[in-house]
C-alpha cells in the first residue's frame, strides 16, 4: 500500500475517511497505525470501552532509545457533522483553490495532523536527543471524551514530556488559554392528564415546572455576566451559560408528563461551575420540587452533569511558550472560549503546553465550505520542524 508523501496528500486522505464524531474513527486510526508501522514506529491504540473508537499514541524515540521527555504533538481525529449545511462541493473531498484547501476538518483539525504525519520521515532522519510523540484522539468535539482514556494509559506508564503543542486552529498565533466546558441534562417528570382537567391537583405539567428552572439558569447567567469575574484576554470576557436543547409534550390536549432540556457553561474556573451546580440543585429542591409534589407526590427531577472538561492556562515562562512566540513572532496574548485538550496534558500530566495551529476557528471551523490557508499550513510545517529541534534536538535552530 502506498501512503501520502506531503501534507496535501495526507489531508485529502484523512478528510476522505469522514471521521464525524458520531461514527467510529477506527478506519482512520488503523490507516495511520499501519503507515507508522511501515516506517518502523509501533503505535499504541487506546480504545473506548465499547472498542468502537481509539486514541493513537506513537513515539519516535530519541537516539539512545529514550521514550520519555521530548515533544508531544497533539490533535483530535474527529470532525463535526455537515448535516443541514450548504456546501459548494463534496465536504469529504478536498479541493484546493486560491491558496485554500476546502473540506470538512481541513481547519479543525485534520490539517495539523496531516502536517505532523507528513513530517514523520523528516523527524526520523534528524538527530533527536529526546523523543517526539504523536497523540491523536477521538471525541474531542463531544466534550473531550476520548483523551482521558489516553491519559489514563500514560499515567499508568508514568509518562513525562518537556512540552506539548495542541494544533487547534489559531491562525498560527500562540494561544495560551481556553475555557472549560460543562454540560448538564435536566429531566422533569410530572403526571399527564387531559388538558380539560389541568390544575386540579390531579396532574403535574412538566414543561411549566421546567420553565422555572430555565428562567433561573438565565437569571444566573446574567448575574455572572454583569457581576462575575472578567477575563479580559478572552473575546467573551465573562462566564457564559445557556439552555441549548429542550423537548417535551406529545399533544395539545395532554398535560406533558416529561420535559427534558440541556444547558451548557463555558468557564475558566471549574469551581464556579461546581458552585453553580450546587446552588441550582438547592433551588430545585427548595423551590421547584415542593410545588410539583403538591400536585403529584411522585414527581421528580433528574439533574445530571454529562461532561466536565478542563480549562487551560499556559505557563508563560515555559520554554515551549517562549520558543513558539519567537518562531511565529507573536508576543500578544490570545485565549479562546472554545474547548481544547491542552488543559488535560498540562494539568493531568504536568506538561507545559501551548495551542498553535493552522486555520481560523472564528471564520472557518464547523462552517460550510470549511477551509485552511496553505500559507498557514506551510508556516506550521516550518514551525514544527523548529520546535522539534528546540525541544527534542540540540536546541540550536533559529531558522525563522
Amino acid at each position: 500500500m502506498s501512503y501520502p508523501t506531503d501534507y496535501r496528500g495526507w489531508l485529502a486522505k484523512l478528510v476522505a475517511f469522514k471521521p464525524v464524531s458520531r461514527d467510529s474513527n477506527l478506519p482512520l486510526i488503523h490507516y495511520v497505525r499501519d503507515y507508522l508501522q511501515t516506517v518502523g514506529i509501533e503505535a499504541v491504540l487506546v480504545h473506548n470501552p465499547e472498542k468502537t473508537k481509539a486514541n493513537l499514541w506513537a513515539t519516535l524515540p530519541g537516539e539512545d532509545g529514550a521514550t520519555k521527555g521530548g515533544l508531544v504533538l497533539s490533535g483530535h481525529t474527529d470532525v463535526v457533522p455537515v448535516d443541514g449545511q450548504k456546501w459548494s462541493r463534496d465536504p469529504f473531498t478536498t479541493f484546493e483553490e486560491n491558496g485554500k484547501i476546502y473540506g470538512r476538518g481541513t481547519c479543525d483539525m485534520l490539517g495539523f495532523i496531516a502536517i505532523v504525519l507528513s513530517l514523520t520521515p523528516h523527524f526520523l532522519k534528524t538527530k533527536r536527543a529526546k523523543p517526539i510523540h504523536y497523540s491523536f484522539s477521538f471525541d474531542e468535539e463531544l466534550g473531550c471524551k476520548g483523551v482521558p482514556f489516553l491519559l489514563d494509559y500514560l499515567e499508568k506508564h508514568q509518562f513525562t514530556a518537556d512540552a506539548c503543542v495542541v494544533g487547534e486552529p489559531t491562525d498560527m498565533k500562540v494561544t495560551t488559554g481556553n475555557k472549560g466546558s460543562f454540560h448538564w441534562s435536566v429531566d422533569v417528570h410530572g403526571k399527564p392528564i387531559h388538558t380539560s382537567l389541568a390544575l386540579m391537583n390531579t396532574s403535574c405539567n412538566a414543561i411549566e415546572h421546567a420553565a422555572k428552572i430555565i428562567v433561573k439558569i438565565r437569571e444566573t447567567a446574567l448575574d455572572m455576566r454583569d457581576n462575575g469575574p472578567q477575563q479580559v484576554d478572552y473575546i467573551c470576557p465573562f462566564t457564559t451559560m445557556s439552555t441549548v436543547t429542550i423537548s417535551g409534550g406529545i399533544a395539545t390536549n395532554i398535560v406533558p408528563e416529561l420535559c427534558s432540556f440541556r444547558f451548557a457553561m463555558r468557564v475558566t474556573d471549574v469551581q464556579m461551575a461546581k458552585d453553580m451546580q450546587t446552588k441550582l440543585q438547592q433551588y430545585i429542591d427548595d423551590d421547584v420540587l415542593p410545588g410539583m409534589k403538591k400536585e403529584y407526590p411522585n414527581a421528580k427531577i433528574d439533574f445530571v452533569c454529562l461532561t466536565e472538561s478542563i480549562p487551560f492556562e499556559a505557563i508563560e515562562s515555559a520554554p515551549i511558550t517562549q520558543h513558539a512566540r519567537r518562531l511565529v513572532k507573536d508576543t500578544e496574548v490570545h485565549k479562546m472560549g472554545a474547548l481544547t485538550e491542552a488543559g488535560y496534558f498540562q494539568k493531568r500530566l504536568s506538561i507545559p503546553t501551548v495551542i498553535l495551529g493552522p486555520g481560523s476557528l472564528e471564520h472557518c471551523a464547523h462552517k460550510p465550505d470549511e477551509f485552511v490557508e496553505t500559507s498557514e499550513m506551510d508556516m506550521c510545517y516550518k514551525v514544527l520542524i523548529d520546535l522539534a529541534e528546540l525541544i527534542s534536538g540540540n536546541g540550536s535552530t533559529h531558522r525563522l
